[in-house]
């Protein structure tokens, strides 16, 4: 009897040992495999305290931010009606009335099929004009077209399916990020941001015939025989061309130019682009500081910028330019570069200060279940473009499930009331 009563006893303390030991791994597997999530492109013990927060909340995040949600329907339908030009008047002078276009809620009207309308006009009109844009540390053309209408044109650089490894600022600008960054934008209702469309212009035809002097100054021929470009910009090198396709065609992302003048401020939260460390770095408190320097408003539009940067990964907002009191989202060609990485330190304007626009909040948990790329694919198509891989749209997916859980961790830690914001 007593050895049959060891045995149990023993048996019970080792069934009692495992059962710790399971519920203590099911406590700590966040950022390990087996857990829901994995921590992509940082390890746990080198990083801030907050991010194993945020990754605590990301695992137990609530169903409804995993579903889609049937409030954006109506919105959707919207966002179609703007960009479905195919059945609108063509003959209609979209630039006509330009000069009137900004509002103090936008840059451009969003009514009526006229984003569509822009983006076809910018995609398809004949060019008068080609010159160097030299401004900027990447090569980029300036292109005239009818109405006297300008345009930026930042050339292809990289495939689609090109992974960009290194820092988070390395490469050259990918051209289809700044074309998905405005539809992202425009889902996102994010009204300030200039208009970009993937554009294709023939060397021989397109630009040769037009090109300014200085422009044919950057131009070399290539063992072929065809003309490639390695413009005018502080980085620009002649060993660094762009040279057109088979089809003597170049790809590139075709942006609104706006003659405007835009007010340009260094951002709190810049990288220093070398080992040192910047405060927001190093300082946990960093919000504090800002909030003693800048208004709230400015504050919240920063967060909101945050937010849009961590979706396609731009780590290079070093500065940020304002127009009527508005952060403008211009240079976004720093995005979608390893849809593997999801780099946490850009939502530090987020996470430090732990607010955010209600407004902001609103719309984005009703973007929820894959309404926002299945949006962004559905816009984009009406222009016939593929703007990036299925893995890029998964990682804005799984991003996005990040920026609920850190809003979540924001909660847990202050509150709702001190969270959510109206100013």
């Amino acid at each position: 009897m007593s050895l049959n009563y060891a045995f149990g006893f023993s048996l019970f303390l080792l069934i009692l040992v495992a059962l710790n030991i399971y519920f203590f791994y099911s406590l700590n597997t966040t950022g390990k495999r087996g857990s829901m999530y994995n921590v992509p492109g940082i390890k746990l013990d080198l990083a801030p305290s907050v991010f194993k927060d945020i990754y605590d909340h990301l695992n137990y995040l609530p169903s409804q931010y995993k579903i889609k949600n049937p409030k954006f329907i109506p919105i959707q339908k919207n966002l179609v009606k703007s960009f479905n030009s195919s059945g609108l008047n063509n003959t209609k002078n979209v630039w006509q009335n330009t000069e009137n276009w900004v509002s103090e809620e936008s840059l451009f009207p969003h009514g009526d099929g006229v984003p569509g309308r822009i983006l076809r006009e910018m995609q398809t009109s004949q060019i008068a004009l080609v010159d160097n844009a030299p401004k900027g540390t990447q090569m980029k053309l300036l292109l005239l077209i009818q109405e006297k209408q300008k345009l930026y044109f930042k050339p292809k650089r990289y495939q689609l399916s090109d992974v960009i490894h290194g820092n988070i600022y390395a490469g050259f600008d990918r051209h289809n990020s700044e074309v998905f960054a405005y539809y992202l934008a425009m889902v996102m209702n994010f009204k300030w941001i200039i208009p970009s469309v993937i554009r294709r212009v023939h060397v021989a035809k397109d630009v040769v015939p037009v090109a300014t002097l200085g422009l044919k100054k950057t131009m070399i021929r290539n063992e072929s025989g065809s003309f490639c470009i390695y413009g005018k910009c502080f980085y620009c090198k002649v060993n660094e061309t762009v040279c057109p396709d088979r089809n003597g065609e170049i790809e590139g992302a075709a942006i609104l130019y706006l003659d405007k003048q835009f007010k340009v401020h260094k951002s709190p939260w810049r990288r220093s682009y070398n080992s040192k460390k910047m405060d927001w770095e190093k300082d946990n408190d960093f919000c504090k500081k800002v909030m003693g320097i800048l208004s709230l408003k400015r504050i919240l539009n920063l967060i909101d910028v945050s937010i849009f940067d961590f979706l396609i990964q731009n780590g290079d907002r070093h500065r940020y330019e304002v127009y009527k009191n508005k952060i403008v989202l211009l240079d976004n060609g720093k995005g979608l570069g390893n849809p593997m990485i999801d780099e946490l330190d850009i939502l530090a304007p987020l996470y430090q200060c732990c607010m955010i626009s209600l407004s902001t909040w609103q719309h984005l948990e009703i973007l929820s279940g894959g309404h926002l790329t299945e949006t962004i694919k559905l816009l984009s198509s009406f222009q016939g473009e593929i703007l990036a891989t299925e893995e890029h749209f998964k990682a804005v997916e799984r991003r996005l499930l990040k920026i609920y859980a850190t809003i979540q961790y924001c909660i847990g830690k202050h509150g709702s009331a001190k969270v959510f914001k109206t100013a």
